[in-house]
């Protein structure tokens, strides 16, 4: 997915992109405006770093990847490119106007691996530089007759073919190289052995393969708590039935958690119908007895101020979603474009689906250039140059599955666009709804002229994302719903709600009067 959100803003449109330098030479960014390569699953063009970064899908070939088409700032010039690109490491480019620029094109390539062991306790773990995969079963497993299942070492097209490792007759241990052919049973694994996997062009790859006993107790291993649920994981010992157990501190009878899932020694469960910040405490029991008890605490269902944007006040030409003085959870670009265009986020009284108002944001033309109206939780900084500065997330500590609430869109056809979406013009326009959980150390500070924007794909920070859009006119109010779909299970530390009346409009690219209305949001918790 591309870039997204549209924050752009109308008061950027007020500087030239012609500045002079010392030499009276005009500053001609060069730019790369579009790149498609075979097999790509997505591109991102980071214009603040210059760097083009291709996600590879995994049957494709990392050293020999076909060029469809690139497109550059027109007055650019450089060297071509060969048809066939080798990116298994970073290539640079270099763009000339009256001054160079170097870009960066490099390309990553997610690769599924798994081995699965009969009787493992957990997923295997994968060194990909050494090219090591360590192993865990119970200590009650010999090591020396292992069922190997099935593995996967290297991406779609790699095969393993076969394995070498020392057998023991009792008296002596002998190296042995044998062909792979899955299930593997027996397998002595006391000792390191390997696997060679082999290639689309026939290169050899070894992995190293170590197995481990562990000592398989009864325990709970990891609780993860949300609001009105918890999931629980613990092991037990082979043999017995178990169970997992669950109470409120405050009580003293178990409840006995329904539909566990048991795989080998580990057992699982979803526990229900809890009460918000509530103290629990849970265990694994079986017929023999029951584990250490673990304590965790159910989160709290928050919601954001405002979320129903019944509270405005307007200074000057410029409305803010918050009263004069009170908690400012939301913002919005309207500093920037009010004393051009007025405020294009404000309140409407007259078209709402609950209370006294709505947020309405309506896309303009700002002197120069195009805008796209939008709320968002944060704040607004400052103008910088030929853009602003803009904060983005408030702090927040839950863990919703959702937004929903109303929305209403009128589009118009997209009458602006940037050079890179120049193909878009007369197609309708988008208006979009986004909420994403992070863990950044602070809010992100967005700078749009500089094109520095949260990469929703990449960002090893966001915990949790959820996007609704629509490009087609809606008959009045319509309920909308926004599912979290969690990356992590880490703690969230923040939460950004964004909405834009064009979706493009980070890149100047929209129709003038398309308008969005969100009104009665709330946060939906399990």
């Amino acid at each position: 997915m591309k870039k997204l959100l549209c924050l752009t803003l109308a008061a950027g449109a007020l500087f030239s992109c012609a500045f002079k330098n010392d030499l009276d030479y005009p500053v001609v960014r060069a730019d790369i405006l579009s790149f498609e390569v075979e097999h790509a699953k997505k591109v991102r063009i980071d214009a603040s770093t210059r760097t083009v970064f291709i996600e590879l899908e995994e049957t494709a070939d990392i050293s020999a990847v076909r060029l469809i088409s690139m497109e550059v700032t027109p007055e650019a010039s450089y060297s071509p490119l060969p048809e066939t690109l080798d990116l298994s490491e970073p290539i640079t480019l270099t763009l000339t106007t009256w001054q160079e620029y170097v870009w960066t094109i490099q390309a990553t390539q997610e690769i599924e691996r798994y081995v699965r062991v009969k009787n493992q306790i957990q997923d295997a773990r994968f060194n990909v530089d050494s090219k090591t995969v360590f192993v865990y079963v119970p200590d009650t497993q010999p090591l020396s007759s292992l069922t190997i299942e099935d593995m996967k070492l290297e991406a779609e097209g790699w095969t393993v073919v076969s394995t070498t490792g020392y057998v023991s007759d009792y008296q002596h241990y002998t190296l042995v190289t044998q062909a792979v052919t899955f299930p593997m049973e027996n397998l002595d694994c006391v000792m390191e052995r390997s696997f060679d996997v082999v290639g689309r062009h026939n290169e050899i790859i070894t992995w190293k393969f170590k197995a481990f006993q562990i000592e398989v107790k009864m325990q709970v291993a990891e609780v993860n708590p949300h609001v009105y649920s918890a999931r629980v994981r613990g092991t037990f010992s082979e043999g017995a039935t178990p169970r997992i157990e669950y109470r409120k501190a405050s009580d003293s009878e178990w409840t006995v958690a329904q539909d566990p899932v048991v795989a080998g020694v580990g057992i699982s469960a979803n526990l229900t119908g809890l009460s918000e910040d509530t103290e629990y405490q849970c265990r694994v029991a079986d017929e023999s007895g029951a584990s250490a008890e673990v304590s965790f605490r159910t989160k709290k269902a928050i919601q954001l101020d405002n979320m129903g944007f019944e509270d405005w006040y307007q200074d000057g030409k410029v409305w803010y979603p918050y009263l004069q003085g009170g908690s400012n959870v939301w913002d919005s670009a309207n500093k920037a474009t009010a004393s051009f265009t007025g405020s294009i986020t404000c309140p409407d009284a007259s078209f709402k689906a609950e209370g006294n108002y709505s947020v309405r944001m309506e896309s303009s033309f700002a002197v120069v250039k195009f805008a796209s109206a939008s709320i968002f939780t944060g704040s607004f900084v400052k103008l910088q140059g030929m853009g602003a500065l803009l904060d983005w997330g408030i702090p927040f500590d839950s863990t919703p599955v959702g937004l929903s609430g109303k929305i209403a869109y009128k589009p118009k056809p997209i009458d602006y666009a940037d050079a890179r979406y120049a193909d878009k013009k007369g197609q309708m326009d988008t208006g979009h709804v986004v909420i994403i959980l992070t863990d950044w150390a602070e809010p992100f500070r967005i700078s749009s002229g500089d094109g520095k924007f949260v990469d929703f794909d990449n960002d090893p920070a966001i915990i949790a994302y959820g996007r609704y859009a629509l490009s087609q006119a809606t008959d009045g109010f319509q309920p909308f719903h926004i599912e979290l779909k969690y990356r992590s299970q880490r703690e969230p530390k923040w939460i950004v709600i964004v909405a834009a009346s064009s979706e493009l409009g980070d890149y100047y690219t929209g129709g003038v009067g398309s308008t969005l209305w969100l009104d009665a949001l709330s946060l939906d918790y399990d």
